[in-house]
């Protein structure tokens, strides 16, 4: 009886410990992320677009994961109307080796009408610009440090710059 009390105590005391670190995050980035992209499965056209599964890693720079690592990959269509719809899986791996796994849903650009055609060109290249994306995140872990995230939306804005393969992301709690 005495270790289901302290057991309860413990889950207690982690989720108020929790709940407090992201009440208090509101505004603050739960992760400020600098990623590069280190390869690509090229799909092609599928009936939704064109689909180029892209794979990443990263380090995060700021806020509740700083120092944390991450790997992924992200399922990325580019529609007919030339935006892109993120749908990326990464896992993060934090200082002391807890994991979270994160999923991220979104966009990247506007409308761009012929983009598909021009991307599907043998002689493309990309431009260097920074394209905005936007979207949320949801976390899944088993880390008490970070249970508070299992029933968290923390919604991310960023560029993605095709032509450098660079992917730079904020992510910032939705609610208070």
């Amino acid at each position: 009886m005495k270790r289901l009390l302290f057991a309860a105590v413990m889950v207690a005391v982690v989720a108020m410990l929790g709940t407090a670190i992201a009440q208090g995050a509101i505004g603050t980035p739960f992760f400020v992320l600098e990623g590069e992209a280190v390869g690509q499965d090229f799909v092609g056209l599928v009936p939704e677009g064109l689909r180029i599964d892209g794979h990443t890693r990263g380090v995060v720079t700021e806020g509740l994961f700083a120092g944390a690592t991450t790997s992924g990959i992200d399922y990325l269509l580019f529609r007919h109307d030339g935006v892109g719809v993120i749908d990326a899986r990464w896992l993060l791996v934090d200082a002391d080796g807890a994991t979270v796994a994160i999923t991220l849903k979104g966009f990247i650009g506007e409308p761009s009408p012929g983009f598909l055609e021009a991307f599907l060109d043998p002689e493309f290249e990309p431009a260097d610009v920074d394209i905005p994306s936007h979207g949320a995140a949801w976390f899944q872990t088993m880390a008490p440090q970070y249970a508070f995230l299992n029933h968290t939306v923390v919604g991310f804005t960023g560029i993605l710059n095709i032509a450098q393969g660079v992917i730079r992301l904020t992510g910032r709690p939705l609610a208070p």
